[in-house]
Order: structure tokens, then sequence, then C-alpha cells
């Protein structure tokens, strides 16, 4: 017996199972989607910009995670001339992780001139609305001064953009907060929610989740498209989504320092698997206590789509994912992923059966109300990219 382990097959044996294991966790994992990826039913004129003929009421540019921007930020460029366009019909929404790695903490708040400063610039160049909604970053990734974090951050912006309050959900609180926009003869219900205040585990302003959820159902009432945003997805097919393209499995080292592109095979599954079975964080979807705020708001959006089947446009837009993402769905009409708003922080992506697009790419979504009812949704890609997909979401 003991001379069949000495034997050299043994060692090729050995040498191809583990090939074959990594093999098997390669091929599960698939690939992210580094090309625009269009569900088979998507038309190809859904795969450049639209002819428009309408007038137009309103619009929002919805991008998150933003943080982290690149000096002249191809995005950033992008998105100011987007908000020129028509800059009085415009509010530019930010979706959360406005500034990494732990928000204004006092050891980091020195750095906002450079992480921050960008963002609130091109509301202000534009002259078009800007909101600014928090993410885990602004609370201090989690940690115990999120909430001095996340109150400094917004007595920031509101002072940078000063005339009327452009941080909200203000205080820490969870919202939900409402906006009407444009205030005369608006367009769109627009609601923003804290989904961090669900997560964080430190000192926050106390609500009962029962009662955001009471007032979220209650703002439904309204015979306009209504847009929710928060920091967080409900749904995903990225890393926080438990998604993991085959680079995560032979690369892992990479996504610790991009340039670091060590093979590590067998061994470098182990992170993709403990992080997606094992260690369930708050930010990820499989997260004890994000499974609970995604059932709750699921259950508030129900309520608002069971009353009658003829209500308006419901829409849930996130960042978080550094992704582009575009999903049809039951509990809502679509969920808007757009956390893509930073070069360096772009991550992979895949797809399920309800994704319409997704895209490995920096850029944004704009989403455009017009005079006659008509709602247009375009996802824009910087760098002379332009409109990568539209889909008419009313007729």
């Amino acid at each position: 017996m003991n001379r069949f382990y000495q034997r050299p097959y043994f060692t090729r044996c050995i040498l191809l199972l583990f090939c074959i294991v990594q093999a098997v966790q390669l091929t599960s994992a698939g690939c992210s989607h580094s090309k625009p990826y269009y569900r088979a039913d998507v038309p190809e004129i859904g795969k450049r910009d639209a002819e428009i003929e309408g007038v137009l009421h309103y619009r929002l540019l919805l991008l998150g995670d933003g943080g982290e921007p690149r000096r002249d930020e191809p995005v950033l460029k992008t998105l100011g001339e987007w908000a020129r366009k028509d800059a009085a019909k415009t509010s530019i929404v930010f979706l959360g992780d406005n500034m990494y790695p732990e928000g204004m903490t006092e050891r980091k708040k020195h750095e906002a001139e450079k992480r921050l400063t960008p963002q609130i610039a091109v509301v202000k160049v534009s002259g078009a609305h800007g909101l600014f909604i928090p993410g885990n970053h602004d609370w201090a990734s989690g940690k115990a001064e999120g909430l001095s974090a996340v109150l400094t951050q917004e007595k920031f912006i509101n002072e940078a953009l000063a005339g009327e309050l452009n941080f909200l959900p203000s205080g820490g609180t969870p919202g939900p907060v409402a906006l009407q926009l444009p205030k005369a003869n608006p367009a769109v219900r627009l609601i923003l929610l804290d989904t961090q205040w669900w997560l964080h585990r430190h000192e926050k302003p106390q609500k009962s989740p029962e009662s955001v959820i009471e007032e979220l159902i209650g703002l439904f009432d309204t015979e306009l498209p209504v847009f929710v945003v928060g920091h967080h997805p409900l749904e995903t097919y990225g890393p926080h989504g438990g998604y993991f393209d085959w680079k995560y499995h032979l690369f892992p080292v990479k996504f610790l320092k991009k340039w670091a592109w060590v093979p590590v095979p067998i061994l470098g599954s182990i992170g993709p698997y403990w992080r997606k079975h094992l260690y369930k964080s708050d930010q990820d979807i499989s997260g004890e206590r994000n499974k609970n705020m995604v059932a709750q708001l699921n259950r508030a959006f129900s309520a608002r789509k069971s009353t009658d089947q003829n209500t308006p446009l419901l829409i849930y837009a996130s960042g978080h994912e550094h992704s582009l993402q575009v999903l049809k769905d039951d509990v809502v009409d679509y969920f808007l992923i757009s956390g893509a708003a930073a070069s360096r922080k772009v991550t992979e992506v895949m797809s399920g059966e309800n994704t319409l697009f997704a895209h490995q790419h920096t850029g944004f979504m704009a989403v455009d109300f017009f005079v006659d009812g008509k709602v247009l949704l375009r996802v824009v890609e910087p760098e002379g990219k332009g409109v990568l997909f539209h889909r008419w979401l009313t007729f």
C-alpha cells in the first residue's frame, strides 16, 4: 500500500483531481459582462439612443458610489453634459457611498475636497438640482462613529449647495422622505430612503421598522410614477448578491491590488464560498439584517402593486454594486442598479432571467418624464460610448 502512494501517477492523479475541481468551479462561476449584456428579447433599436419627439417634463440622473473619483473623472464629465442640457428640469441623485473609505469621520474628513467636492461641483456648474443619499461607507463603513460621519457629510453638502436641503433623509433617520418633482405641476414622486440605517449596528436615531414601512406604503398613494431610491439593491447579480465570476476564483489577489494577476487555483475559491455561504455580511443580500430589510421593503412594494393592477409606474433604484444593471421584476416594475460612478471601483456583474441589461462599466442612468406621460430610461456611459440601452417604461 505504501508503495502505491509513492508511485508517480498518484501525484498526477491528485493534480488531475485538483484541475477537475477548479474547472467545475470556474464553469459554475461563469463570466462577468465586460461587454454589454442584453436579454435576447431586447430589440436592436433598444441598444442605442431613442428617437424622441415628446416635450421633456422632468429628468432624473441616477448614479452612486462616486466617492473615489479619478482626476477629471469621465463619468462626472458626461454627467455634467447631460445635466446642463435642461438644468432647470433636472435632478441629479447620488445614490450613496459619496465618500470612500469611511465618509467624513474625524480621520478622513480632510479628504472631502478630492472625494466629495468633484460630485458637488457637477451640481454647481450645471445648475441642476442635486440630491445625495447616504450609503454604508458614508456611515463610517458601519463603525461606531457612523452617525457622526453621516451628520458631518450632511452639513458639508447642505452648506456647499446652499438654498435647500440636498442631503436626505436628514439627521441619520431612515426616511422615507417624498419629493414632488418639479414642485409645480410634478411629473414624478421621488421617495428617498437611508437603507444603511437598517443595517447599522451602532448609535442611530430610533424609529420602528414597522413605522418606516407604513409611512412608505402611505406615500405610494399617488397617481404619479413613483421612484424609490436607496443605496442598497434588493436584488443583484453582482458580488453583493453572491455572484462571483471566474477571476474571483483564479486571481483572488487582484481584488486587493488590481495589478496583482497572481493565480491561486483551488484556494482562490475559498473567498467567494466563504462570503456567500459562511460569513454573511450585512452589506450582502445573504446577511440577516439585509434579508430582513429586503423582505420589509418588498412587503411595502407588494402592498402597492396588489391594490390595483393599473397602478402607476413603481421603480426602485440603488447603487452599492459597482456596475450597471436593469432588472424587470414583479414586486416592482423595475430594479435599477447604477453604482458605477467611479472608474476605480467598477466590479464584475453577471445576469439572471430578469436581467434586461448589464455591464461591468462606469456610467449612469437617465430617466425622462415627458409631458404626454411617457417615461424613458437610458443607460449612459462616458468617453464617447453614449447611450447603450434605452427602454420606454410607459407608452
